[in-house]
């Protein structure tokens, strides 16, 4: 059996020692690979649901007060010639359910300015995860608020933003 008795043979024993820990420390703060898949997963919500709530915001601006059953909703939407998607900025807009669940969005009217879209995330974010999605839909939800728990999440929509 080998057994260090030099110098060099001690810092190389330390050395890997070292390495060793930091790979452990690095995993347990950043959560190794199934963390870094649920926080994809729960990006690719993310952008699903700031599609979703432009598409809310156009359905408001061109055909009016959201429905309680959102199906009529989306179906204005999937028509490329109703008021819906003639209103201005609205051309491209889309619905989207949950990219990884595959299941709806819960969709809640709050009153004639405000809707609610919620879903279930498998991690907590803080307020500056929203913030690395910009495209369309992103003006009419605050992506920046912070999620402080996994689980049921809802984001407030504005059914009144004009498109930029």
């Amino acid at each position: 059996m080998w057994t260090p008795s030099e110098s060099g043979d001690w810092l190389a024993i330390a050395l890997v020692g070292v390495a060793g820990a930091a790979i452990v420390a690095g995993l347990a703060i950043i959560g190794g690979p199934g963390a870094a898949r649920q926080e994809n997963q729960d990006a690719a919500r993310l952008q699903a649901l700031a599609v979703t709530a432009n598409a809310l915001n156009c359905y408001h601006r061109g055909i009016g007060l959201l429905p309680e059953d959102m199906q009529s909703v989306r179906i204005a939407i999937e028509d490329s010639g109703s008021p819906a998607r003639l209103a201005a900025g609205c051309r491209n807009a889309q619905w989207q359910d949950d990219p990884i669940s595959g299941e709806a969005f819960e969709i809640v009217p709050i009153n004639d300015r405000k809707a609610q879209i919620c879903a279930v995330f498998a991690r907590p974010a803080g307020r500056t995860s929203g913030m690395a999605y910009h495209g369309s839909g992103a003006d009419y939800i605050d992506l920046a608020t912070p999620r402080p728990e996994a689980g049921r999440f809802c984001y407030t929509v504005s059914l009144v933003a004009e498109p930029d």
